[in-house]
């Protein structure tokens, strides 16, 4: 039995009479032309959308928006590997009109309109919202760590950076002792030394620039008036899960429609935290949405009181469950302590009144306290102190109310994590494993951008087929 015969390479073939036979009716690389082609890119921001009278002729916005997001789409984000699919892959050229910018071109379109491209990944997901594709009811608010472009041996505070100075101190003092008995040897007649002395020279010569180049870090990190600084990406933040090594990063935001499971809403943002960012990722949903109330689905991380406190203010209902230190079972624990709202009292196990005592304003709490602790049979289990204390937030009722729709309705963590959890794994799959390849918080948004503009158009055209969403 022989094999499977192929066609020589010299062969004359006709191919197809057109470059648009090699597309398949409903590529995905069709719904990226069709969704650029929709949009008024002078509106969105985007430069150099009319052709200047004079000077060399540019490729247009468009065909550049197309090229990112169908690279983006395809795991291509480097603009040298976009340059080279320009002349070798069929989609791309479909797409660009057999046009074939050189990676400057490309790299230069993404870092000018940084907000222009935010703006493009928001108008296709108002563009789902018009087609009734996203339900706009619940949603479900996570954040991840997408490593940034700064190595990790560029993350240093004041105490590193005095002992790498204190190191090369002694590093060149070494060196210049070295030299002096170089110069003494020398003086007795041995040849061979003066090739040692030039190389003891240059290295001192290194040094010395090393410890300038250490103290300007220093100055820097003074002028920041910040502990850690990641050096080449001051943007950046060592960032990172438990114990494991921080790595200079940014946190990316995402908000995803239950309903559709499109991610209606994003933000990068520098800070590691998450506990301040749930009122203003749920603001800015409600606001994308254009809805009068919404319910938001996030995890422990959240779970700030204030943050609910101001989101129910806002007709925005969150459920997540709270973040609760350990305690020893065999003592008396805050859950046993009884809140009183109509007299701002607390029961204690042993029956007695606590009663507000002061304000604890680091982190918004009121202490409650009682003289009856030093008389209370209960005293060993409660406290080692004289009395104990109880500190309850200034929002804990928007806290309790959350909590109390938690018990009401175990299955909306499990949506929760159905939900969110997806989006990140495949956009971290479409972008490298995780890691931005641009610098600088703006520009690490645009890229942001484009990932969850790929994500997007992926996630519909799966759900709700291509030739829908082409044809609309």
């Amino acid at each position: 039995m022989s094999f499977i015969a192929d066609d020589s390479r010299d062969q004359i073939s006709l191919p197809p009479a057109c470059i648009d036979d090699h597309v398949v009716a409903d590529a995905l690389v069709r719904v990226v032309d069709a969704f650029v082609a929709s949009l008024d890119l002078a509106e969105l921001g985007f430069g150099r959308v009319i052709a200047a009278a004079t000077g060399r002729p540019g490729y247009q916005p468009s065909d550049m928006l197309r090229l990112y997001i169908w690279g983006y789409l395809n795991q291509i984000r480097s603009s040298r590997h976009l340059e080279k699919t320009c002349v070798r892959d069929l989609e791309a050229l479909w797409l660009m009109r057999r046009l074939a910018p050189d990676y400057r071109t490309i790299a230069a379109f993404r870092h000018d309109n940084p907000e222009a491209i935010v703006a493009a990944s928001a108008a296709f997901v108002q563009f789902c919202r018009e087609q009734g594709l996203i339900g706009g009811r619940m949603v479900a608010l996570d954040g991840t760590k997408m490593r940034a472009v700064a190595s990790a041996k560029n993350i240093a505070g004041a105490e590193r950076l005095a002992r790498d100075i204190a190191h090369t101190e002694k590093e060149i003092a070494y060196c210049l002792d070295r030299l002096d008995i170089i110069d003494e040897t020398v003086a007795q007649g041995f040849a061979d030394q003066p090739l040692h002395r030039e190389g003891f020279t240059a290295a001192i010569a290194s040094l010395r620039r090393r410890k300038d180049r250490l103290a300007r870090r220093q100055q820097e990190l003074e002028r920041r008036d910040g502990k850690v600084l990641v050096f080449g990406e001051p943007e950046a933040k060592p960032m990172g899960y438990g114990r494991a090594p921080k790595t200079p990063s940014y946190n990316l935001q995402s908000v995803v429609d239950v309903e559709s499971g499109l991610i209606v809403h994003h933000e990068v943002y520098n800070d590691a935290n998450d506990s301040h960012l749930l009122h203003p990722m749920s603001v800015g949903t409600k606001e994308v949405l254009e809805v009068e109330t919404l319910q938001v689905l996030t995890d422990g991380g959240y779970s700030n009181a204030e943050e609910i406190a101001r989101c129910e203010r806002e007709h925005i209902e969150v459920a997540a469950p709270i973040k609760r230190g350990a305690m020893n079972t065999d003592h008396v624990r805050p859950a046993q302590f009884v809140y009183d709202e109509a007299s701002d009292t607390i029961r204690c196990p042993a029956a007695q009144t606590l009663r507000p005592s002061g304000l604890y304003t680091r982190n918004r709490a009121i202490r409650y306290r009682t003289s009856a602790c030093t008389s209370c049979a209960l005293k060993p289990r409660c406290t080692p102190g004289v009395q104990r204390t109880i500190h309850r937030l200034v929002d804990q009722s928007a806290l309790d109310r959350m909590e109390a729709r938690i018990h009401a309705d175990p299955s909306l963590m499990t949506i929760r994590r159905c939900t969110v959890e997806h989006p990140f794994g495949t956009t971290k799959r479409m972008s490298g494993g995780g890691r931005f390849l641009t610098r600088g918080l703006k520009a690490v948004k645009a890229e942001a951008a484009l990932s969850i503009l790929a994500f997007n158009i992926l996630h519909a055209v799966n759900a709700f087929r291509a030739s829908a969403i082409t044809q609309n």
